[in-house]
């Protein structure tokens, strides 16, 4: 987090597009706001958009604007987003969930820094800087005919990638100290919310599907149910059960494992996809062995044999590609 840091004021002084990537609830709008503070255009506003929120007809017009009369209902002019940021930054929340003629529109209009209303016939220049946001990999959706090509290339320029709160688990601390400050001021009470060790210990072990989102709700309740009382674990494991009819027995591979990589066969595929299965099921499960032997449906020691055979075919192709080298 700390290099992740080091980026933000890094590309904040440049006035390129940003693209921002991360699971729901890591802090993307957190991490957009930021780096517009930073930059030179924090004197101007910062204007966001859900793209995932909106129908695509709304999404352009509140983006592009209207003229009068530019469809039913349009009784007077209104101005788009676009205009509405200049000099400033447009956040484009989920910019993955924009369809593919609205991605062109928009494409077009990054590039040329011009913008049309909806039924108006004149070009507007618009000095916007580009922030963009996606839960989505949008490179697999490049792949796959879902996002444009060009455009990615367009908002990508720079790239930031936030992690999920479950790899970095040691930033838990602080950010619920951080919280109960905010939950403080927020009931405007004198007395700060105290927590004990072990019930921080208890969140910070926590896997934390919903990431910080899901943090900020555990402690708002905590805050408002213990009632003046230090939080204890009893508190936080009773708030955490509530999650586990939500949290589906669902492990994402990674996105590598969507890919038959150059010259690679079936049987190279395979054991590389059940290397990484192997490896994301154990950190699910904290690097517990017999947890991740009991997900996979397959005893200890038979996942400890897999694991060798796995790692001998790693190390062997390495060696051989040494062979080669030499």
């Amino acid at each position: 987090m700390l290099y992740l840091d080091d980026e933000m004021t890094r590309v904040a002084h440049s006035d390129h597009p940003v693209l921002i990537t991360g699971e729901s609830g890591t802090g993307k709008t957190t991490l957009a706001e930021i780096i517009h503070l930073r930059s030179p255009r924090a004197t101007a506003c910062m204007v966001d958009i859900n793209c995932a929120a909106l129908p695509d007809t709304l999404v352009e017009s509140e983006l592009f604007g209207f003229e009068r009369g530019a469809f039913t209902g349009a009784m007077n002019r209104k101005k788009g987003l676009f205009e509405a940021a200049e000099k400033g930054s447009l956040f484009l929340d989920e910019i993955g969930e924009l369809k593919l003629e609205l991605q062109a529109k928009l494409l077009k209009a990054i590039d040329q820094q011009k913008i049309r209303r909806l039924g108006g016939t004149k070009d507007i220049h618009c000095d916007v800087r580009i922030l963009a946001a996606s839960s989505r990999n949008l490179q697999r959706m490049v792949r796959i005919g879902a996002f444009r090509e060009d455009l990615y290339y367009r908002v990508a320029v720079f790239e930031l990638d936030i992690p999920p709160l479950r790899e970095r688990q040691d930033d838990i601390r602080g950010l619920v100290y951080q919280q109960l400050a905010a939950e403080q001021a927020n009931a405007r009470s004198s007395e700060p919310l105290r927590i004990d060790e072990r019930a921080l210990r208890e969140l910070s072990s926590y896997n934390w599907p919903g990431n910080i989102r899901q943090l900020h709700n555990v402690l708002a309740r905590l805050a408002c149910y213990t009632n003046g009382q230090t939080i204890g674990a009893e508190h936080v494991r009773a708030e955490l059960s509530r999650f586990k009819n939500l949290e589906a027995d669902t492990i994402s591979l990674p996105d590598s494992c969507s890919t038959l990589l150059p010259g690679e066969g079936i049987e190279e595929f395979s054991y590389r996809v059940r290397g990484s299965m192997i490896d994301a099921v154990k950190s699910r499960m904290s690097g517990n062995i017999s947890q991740a032997a009991n997900r996979l449906k397959v005893n200890r020691s038979s996942l400890h044999e897999i694991i060798r055979k796995i790692n001998t075919r790693a190390k062997s192709k390495i060696d051989g590609r040494n062979e080669l080298a030499a």
